[in-house]
């Protein structure tokens, strides 16, 4: 309140310290962007910029270039949203499809992370610059370096929330918006398909998932002669069958076995640790979300996470849930117990992130080596 009031009465200052800010985020997204860039400069390869065309990348860049030809349509496990947007893009400025991906992505990224650090600051007053750098550290980031769909993915995603949960922003012109992006969003990442549901909470805007998926089917129909042939596909990606039971009895097996002490340290955390740590903190948070009454972001964590964890192994679980880790930080940063209480949670959100960092950089200067990582 005291905020609101400076503001009004003296509007020049209101502007300095918003405009402070915004210089304040992209000074810490900066020094991240560089921070990367040191981390991965080491790797072999023909330049820093193509050593990132790495693994999905080429399957994104082959879509634009070739679409979805009916003698080899695998590569529908992809949807064609975000390969178009970079390629028309790209073919507008006369650049590279990897360098057009890399621009949207660090674009999109840093508008994410302004939209939630300033929407769940006054939402839940805390601080904005604790923040921004918690989703700068989700181990997954360093995607955004490379044309994979993820973080065009995540900026939709918090629009769509923003919009849905913004009291200011109701009417027949948000509804629409809200559907228009729920049409979308499982065009860039079939993740989309998790808000179905939004019924629970949303009912009307949640039925364009459901002309989505309709559109969806049709058009695998159209290409590769059946409508699920996306679901045959994975296999073809040697992603394994099984349900969420098989693939937790799998991780279970892999974090208690011996790879660990025989020097295997990256699978095991790939498929064993991170997978693991992260369903049980994410699986809290969207319950510490729901004692708060915020249903709709609850229901969002719970549905994705569905789709998350739906394979026999979850390699790529921490990627997938990358769009979900604003949320993670919310129970150590909102606090209503006692001082000391609240000493602990902000050590473990800075243990948190941390580690969370330590991670990124690990992982990123693998996958900038050639290595595959979730």
């Amino acid at each position: 309140m005291a905020e609101t009031e400076v503001q009004i009465g003296n509007p020049d200052l209101g502007s300095r310290k918003s405009l402070a800010r915004y210089a304040a985020f992209f000074s810490i997204f900066l020094a991240w962007v560089l921070a990367i860039f040191f981390v991965t400069s080491g790797s072999t390869g023909p330049s820093w910029l193509a050593n990132w065309e790495r693994w999905d990348a080429n399957w994104y860049k082959q879509i634009w270039l070739m679409g979805y030809p009916a003698s080899d349509p695998r590569t529908l496990v992809f949807p064609p949203g975000y390969p178009l947007l970079v390629g028309i893009v790209s073919k507008l400025f006369f650049a590279s499809f990897l360098g057009t991906a890399m621009v949207l992505n660090l674009a999109a990224f840093f508008i994410t992370a302004i939209l939630v650090s300033n929407w769940f600051s006054r939402r839940f007053g805390i601080s904005p610059y604790l923040l921004f750098g918690f989703i700068l550290s989700a181990p997954a980031a360093y995607f955004v370096f490379t044309s994979y769909s993820d973080i065009v993915f995540m900026l939709l995603l918090w629009v769509l929330l923003w919009l849905a949960l913004s009291p200011r922003r109701r009417g027949p012109g948000n509804l629409i918006a809200q559907s228009l992006i729920l049409l979308v969003l499982p065009w860039i990442r079939l993740t989309g398909y998790a808000l179905a549901s939004w019924l629970l909470d949303r009912r009307v805007a949640a039925l364009a998932v459901f002309v989505s998926l309709a559109l969806w089917l049709g058009f695998n129909r159209m290409i590769a002669g059946s409508p699920f042939y996306f679901l045959h596909a994975q296999e073809l990606f040697a992603m394994p069958g099984g349900n969420f039971f098989q693939g937790l009895s799998a991780s279970l097996e892999q974090l208690f076995s011996n790879d660990l002490r025989n020097g295997f340290v990256t699978p095991w955390l790939q498929l064993a640790l991170l997978p693991l740590f992260y369903l049980c903190v994410f699986t809290a948070a969207g319950i510490w979300l729901a004692k708060k009454g915020e249903g709709l972001l609850a229901i969002t964590v719970f549905s994705i996470l569905f789709l998350s964890y739906n394979q026999g192994v979850w390699r790529s679980a921490v990627r997938y849930d990358l769009p979900l880790f604003p949320v993670l930080c919310l129970p150590l940063l909102v606090t209503s117990g006692s001082r000391a209480t609240s000493v602990v949670l902000k050590a473990a959100f800075c243990l948190l992130m941390a580690g969370q960092f330590a991670l990124q950089f690990y992982f990123a200067r693998m996958f900038h080596s050639g290595a595959w990582t979730f």
